[in-house]
């Protein structure tokens, strides 16, 4: 049995939360007032990992779909882990689309995308066929340089001579109508509500009684860093750039010009967003990896991966014909999913919640009818 500690599991949260954040400035149809967006997204996204961590309350050390089995029974319990596999690759696959799209702009504006993706999967792959404790390793590895490259973009840019706090004024200029909505809600799908898909890796955890501890101290730490990295941008940029911006991290750090000595910075963004997407791609494609595997009952996940991973590229490329489209499938149609997938754990929680409620007073009858 894999198994990964609490400090692991924290850092994969971390990794996985702030991911591909730093790729946009979430909240920003509010405007300068995006970052309080994300402050109450994240007190309601502290709510999503209480149901989320539910899961190992009641039945510990067990996997997904298990629980699953033993709840609703196994003919039901194989669509469900259908349409989570699926969500899961629609996940990773805005992930994938994202980093190729980065690596366009930047390194291979000649080189072919398909190129790109392949050689991306065939890392990916190779990783996750060594086993769900190797990427823990790695995150372990890379979480401390991850939070070091963010923290040093802060300094820079703090000092680069176009960093403007004032942008962030007026506060709650445009009253609440902004804050609220649509644009709290998408907020609160991405990131927060991304976090179902550890409900698939609870069960890799040695000390199931830490999950749920451990899970909010990193969802809390993580907002931190985007609220920190969304005021950036936004004194960087202005409110209205950001919003336009493709990759508004990119386009601060190629922007800055410190007394000619600190100039094209921007491979600290790229570093930052390949990390963090990566393990934001990497934690979606397995949760779709297991679930196929618990559906078909293989033993190995490997030749899930690898058929996976060989057409996944070409899913891909078929699925998105620009970043423009990426962005708006994911800003018009996946939150929706993502709702209706968080809607759907919590009902299943319910469900749960019933049967171990009816269960316990059972055992309290027949305990008492022997004493």
């Amino acid at each position: 049995m894999v198994y990964i500690t609490k400090v692991q599991l924290f850092f994969l949260i971390m990794l996985f939360e702030i991911g591909s954040t730093t790729l946009f400035a979430l909240g920003i149809k509010a405007k300068q007032d995006a970052w309080i967006v994300v402050l109450i997204a994240s007190f309601i996204g502290l709510g999503l990992v209480w149901v989320f961590t539910q899961f190992p309350k009641f039945y510990p050390n067990k996997n997904f779909s298990d629980i699953l089995d033993s709840t609703i029974g196994r003919k039901l319990a194989i669509p469900l882990l259908f349409i989570y596999s699926a969500y899961f690759l629609s996940g990773a696959s805005f992930n994938f689309y994202e980093f190729s799209e980065l690596i366009k702009v930047t390194a291979l504006p000649l080189t072919p995308r398909i190129i790109i993706l392949y050689l991306f999967i065939i890392v990916t792959a190779y990783i996750l066929t060594l086993g769900f404790e190797v990427l823990a390793r790695m995150a372990e590895i890379l979480l401390p340089v991850f939070i070091i490259f963010l923290i040093l973009i802060y300094i820079i840019t703090m000092f680069s001579g176009h960093f403007n706090i004032r942008a962030l004024l007026p506060v709650l200029g445009n009253g609440l109508k902004p804050i609220l909505g649509k644009t709290l809600v998408e907020v609160v799908t991405f990131p927060f509500g991304e976090l179902v898909v550890f409900i698939m890796f609870w069960h890799f955890v040695r000390k199931q009684e830490q999950i749920r501890k451990v899970s909010l101290f990193a969802i809390a730490l993580s907002t931190f860093f985007i609220i920190f990295s969304l005021i950036v941008l936004i004194s960087m940029l202005g409110p209205e750039l950001a919003a336009n911006s493709a990759i508004p991290l990119l386009h601060v750090l190629l922007a800055i010009n410190i007394a000619d000595i600190i100039t094209n910075v921007d491979l600290l963004a790229i570093l930052v967003i390949f990390i963090g997407g990566f393990f934001k791609m990497s934690l979606h494609f397995y949760g779709a990896v297991l679930a196929v595997t618990w559906i078909f009952k293989i033993k190995d996940p490997k030749w899930v991966i690898v058929v996976l991973g060989l057409l996944f590229p070409i899913y891909n490329i078929f699925r998105f014909d620009n970043i423009i489209y990426h962005r708006w499938l994911g800003s018009e149609v996946h939150w929706f999913v993502m709702v209706m997938i968080i809607l759907m754990t919590v009902l299943l929680l319910i469900v749960i919640f019933l049967k171990h409620k009816s269960e316990t007073s059972k055992q309290r009858r027949e305990r008492d009818v022997n004493s």
